[in-house]
């Protein structure tokens, strides 16, 4: 086995691989959201599906959190060029990928101007706004390294205080419905938290890592704690959505409490499981590289490939049992994806932007 593939940390690898499969698992299972009733079998599956994968942003913001602010050093030239200017690109190219798709090729070429339209307003498809996210977050990384290795750990602590008290209680008593009107006034008067929110979620996946959290708890009691977490969140949001009578996602944000809890406790258990373990073969921790890399390309394309299956195979999960279409479909995109994605990875110019 090489020296770079011995030196990938097999939990995070394997962590972004799930978290990936989450997102697809999410947009997979929120497609027949608001075609059913809350009241209804097909939306009480769709809706434990969709609370299986909410942790997927915050697990994908610890993990570059904690590869980035784990590096001996960090080259400001080589992080703009190599991180920054990438993701810029990859924005870009699919930002306008996805303004072609939408459109259609055939509108497109008759009339170009349509695209700048497109371009020019509101994002073209939901997913890429992470993307933007990145290129925030990637710019502060040198000022983050810094403030790890200047602030002391009571100040650290007050730091997640913080985030916990006015980025999750307060975006999920923000989400939660029928609360007093004046409540959610009151949550407009401060300061939007979803940038500090990110970047905190950013800075927890580097102190879980290098305080070695989880030699603190048992992985019995890490997977029961998500596991109790995710019965309850899956169950008030049911109860919140019949209610209402309304399919809601009352307390699937990034920052409610349930994801958060959920997003912690899944990386922790990754960790004790697999921080200090290595694959037993030089293929397998070949194929778990590849697969850890390609997922940037599965969370790029999947929408289109869903999009794909609908327009071309009518294939719709609500057509079928959800209990099991759901799943299947989201791993068969997944695999379909990744397997695309290896590939592409071996062309030198299109490697960058996948």
């Amino acid at each position: 086995m090489s020296d770079m593939k011995k030196s990938r940390d097999l939990s995070l690898d394997l962590l972004r691989i799930m978290a990936c499969l989450m997102v697809v698992l999410v947009h997979t299972s929120v497609e027949g959201w608001y075609n059913v009733s809350p009241r209804t079998y097909n939306w009480i599956i769709l809706n434990i599906y969709d609370t299986i994968g909410r942790p997927s942003i915050p697990l994908f913001l610890m993990i570059s959190g904690s590869l980035f602010l784990r590096k001996e050093r960090i080259v400001l030239k080589q992080l703009w060029l190599k991180n920054i200017l990438r993701i810029f690109v990859i924005n870009a190219v699919w930002t306008f990928f996805y303004a072609v798709m939408n459109q259609g090729i055939h509108k497109t070429l008759a009339d170009p101007l349509l695209i700048w339209q497109q371009l020019s307003g509101p994002n073209p498809q939901y997913h890429l706004w992470y993307l933007r996210t990145c290129l925030n977050l990637y710019a502060l990384v040198p000022v983050f390294w810094h403030l790890v290795r200047a602030l002391d750990r009571k100040t650290v602590r007050y730091f997640f205080l913080l985030f916990f008290i006015f980025g999750i209680l307060f975006h999920t008593v923000d989400d939660l419905p029928f609360l007093p009107r004046w409540i959610h006034d009151q949550m407009t008067l401060f300061v939007d938290m979803d940038l500090v929110g990110h970047a905190a979620y950013f800075l927890l996946g580097y102190y879980l890592t290098e305080e070695g959290i989880e030699r603190r708890f048992s992985r019995r009691t890490l997977l029961l704690t998500y596991i109790v977490t995710l019965v309850l969140a899956a169950g008030l949001n049911q109860l919140i959505a019949m209610a209402g009578d309304w399919p809601t996602q009352a307390l699937y944000g990034n920052f409610a409490l349930p994801v958060a809890v959920e997003a912690v406790c899944l990386f922790l258990l990754f960790r004790s499981l697999f921080a200090d373990r290595q694959p037993r073969s030089p293929k397998t921790a070949v194929f778990i590289s590849r697969a850890s890399e390609s997922t940037l390309f599965v969370y790029l394309i999947h929408p289109f490939v869903l999009q794909r299956l609908q327009i071309h195979f009518h294939l719709y999960t609500t057509n079928y049992n959800v209990l099991f279409s759901v799943p299947l479909l989201a791993l068969f995109v997944f695999a379909f994806a990744s397997c695309c994605g290896m590939v592409l990875k071996r062309i030198p110019v299109v490697r960058y932007i996948v």
